[in-house]
């Protein structure tokens, strides 16, 4: 049941109630003082709501922002499915760019009276100038930010008007985001609505690709680059502008690479985005790594990898001491992995550092350093200045040469627990691998401890998959690779939820094993790779196409996505 309007002096007086609501929030703990505090600041700067400050700020999210404002107006939440937008402008005597600017979509007419999706139910001068421009009794439900600035959209249009404030850091060197001439806007325009298309399917990447006549808009889907629009050419260096604003990059320069970090807020939650720009011969490119925690599970538990494998890590976890690895190909997930790990510390007494390149998510209980080769700031110089800084547990985000190799095992012999990743086909070309880089055998027979190697592959959308006859290639590989053949298999098909492709997500197979005691000393007495790889299937390594087919049986993924990530 909706809130009906008849006139503002109805209401509770607007300041109290908006008093309340900022109360409700302290008491509800939603956002916490330091957030409230700050967006009085900007609130004061920008005449907006509190409230309304804190959800564009990302402290408050859409669903807690329209929860509280039904509670204090009293009225329901607009749902756009049961009630879609239907204007008809011509029995109200206001514009769409009233309507806008008032936040009021509207959404019926019903003899008399008029219903309405309203963004700030408390704003009575909106609602009362409304009441006075119609002669009609207004009837509101609240409306989430994100729907409310849709039904705009598919009703009248998309607004000329400028972004909404990206972070309070910015107000003073972002007054002039965006100018007023509308390839500009547009330009800033195209940005959020190709962020929100990438959350709302779950890219990982967004690629702005200029051509010669045209502006490429790409998005990368579990592993897959998409294509999602394609514009005129005249917005390509409007959109790289916006991206470089926000990422606080040098606008002057168009010759060099650039790299940068940066904030969008969907829905009222922030998520960190990395950006890198580069020059093309038909202007600048640029590509936005969306790095959002709220869809990636840093549980170990919740990874996808198998028991195995999860209490591999655990244990590996526990180790006073040593250098344990995680291997695989760029882009398979071992830094999530090294993630999951570092937040099993997260309520210890242990002191953790971490060097990274770059710096993907942040920890509160982890003190994290990028590194900077221009300055001298490399892998190994940062883990001697941490072997002074009495750590117990250190992150390597990658051992690429011999020097850092050298200084993660001596950190590893005298005391740390070192996690690192490492680039190798599988979980014992780890070995000859440090080797390679000039690590003694007696040096890996003190200091390792173990290893996981890992592939990603697309899962099977849950909605629309469909049982499949087992393919005599897929009884073949498992004959050969002696293991069982699955009873069913599964196959794509394609629905709305997985926007017809099948597939929605990705999942880990892996294999590794703990090092013990028979297995190190072979090591260090440099028997044969037969023997070690004897000993290491004793200490539990598997076969990654086993995991896989387990996967594949269980309905999760397909034979040709486990065969493709292991062998491709």
């Amino acid at each position: 049941m909706a809130t009906t309007v008849v006139a503002a002096q109805n209401f509770e007086p607007q300041q109290r109630r908006r008093a309340t609501l900022l109360e409700r929030l302290r008491q509800d703990r939603k956002v916490d003082a330091g957030a409230v505090a700050r967006a009085e600041l900007v609130a004061a700067r920008t005449g907006q709501p509190v409230e309304q400050v804190l959800n564009q700020l990302g402290s408050l999210a859409d669903d807690d922002l329209v929860a509280l404002y039904a509670a204090v107006a009293n009225c329901p939440i607009w749902d756009p499915d049961q009630t879609p937008v239907a204007p008809d402008l011509s029995e109200l005597g206001v514009t769409a760019e009233y309507l806008r600017r008032a936040k009021l979509l509207p959404l019926r007419t019903t003899g008399r009276a008029l219903l309405f999706a309203a963004g700030d139910p408390l704003d009575d001068e909106a609602l009362s100038g409304l009441v006075f421009a119609t002669g009609k009794t207004i009837a509101i439900q609240v409306a989430r930010p994100t729907d409310l600035r849709r039904g705009f959209d598919l009703a009248f249009g998309a607004s000329e008007a400028a972004p909404v404030i990206a972070d309070e850091r910015r107000l003073d060197r972002e007054v002039d985001l965006i100018s007023d001439n509308a390839i500009e806007g547009g330009g800033a325009r195209l940005v959020q609505a190709a962020f929100e298309a990438a959350i709302a399917v779950g890219a990982s990447d967004i690629h702005f690709e200029p051509r010669r006549h045209d502006l490429q808009i790409r998005l990368r889907v579990d592993g897959r680059l998409l294509d999602h629009q394609i514009v005129s050419a005249d917005f390509a260096a409007p959109a790289v502008s916006r991206v470089k604003v926000l990422a606080n990059l040098n606008l002057g320069e168009r010759r060099l690479p650039q790299d940068g970090r940066t904030t969008f807020v969907i829905q009222g939650k922030r998520v960190d985005v990395r950006v890198a720009t580069s020059p093309t011969v038909f202007g600048e490119s640029a590509v936005l790594r969306i790095l959002d925690r709220t869809t990636v599970p840093l549980d170990l538990d919740a990874m996808g990898l198998s028991p195995h494998l999860t209490a591999c890590l655990r244990q590996a976890a526990r180790s006073p001491h040593g250098i344990f690895l995680v291997t695989g190909p760029t882009g398979s997930g071992k830094t999530t992995t090294l993630y999951g790990l570092l937040q099993t510390f997260a309520r210890s007494d242990k002191k953790v550092l971490s060097v990274e390149d770059p710096v993907e998510y942040h920890f509160e209980h982890v003190t994290q350093t990028q590194v900077a080769p221009g300055l001298g700031l490399t892998f190994a110089a940062a883990l001697r200045s941490f072997l002074r800084q009495d750590p117990d547990v250190i992150l390597v985000g990658e051992i690429r040469d011999p020097e850092t190799a050298a200084v993660a095992i001596q950190a590893a012999m005298t005391g740390h627990f070192v996690l690192a990743s490492v680039h190798a086909n599988s979980a014992l070309a780890v070995l000859p691998r440090l080797q390679d880089m000039g690590v003694e055998p007696y040096q890996l027979a003190a200091g390792f401890r173990g290893v996981v190697a890992q592939r990603l592959v697309r899962k099977l959308c849950p909605h629309c998959r469909v049982e499949a006859r087992t393919e005599e290639s897929v009884r073949l590989a498992c004959v050969d690779a002696n293991l069982v053949v699955p009873a069913r298999v599964f196959a794509p098909a394609g629905c709305d939820h997985c926007q017809g492709v099948g597939f929605r997500g990705r999942a880990p197979i892996g294999e590794g094993f703990l090092a013990s005691e028979p297995l190190l000393r072979a090591i260090a007495e440099r028997r044969g790779v037969a023997e070690i790889e004897a000993l290491a299937r004793q200490d539990g390594l598997g076969a990654m196409l086993a995991d896989g087919l387990e996967k594949v049986a269980a309905g999760v993924t397909t034979f040709d996505e486990v065969v493709a990530a292991v062998h491709g």
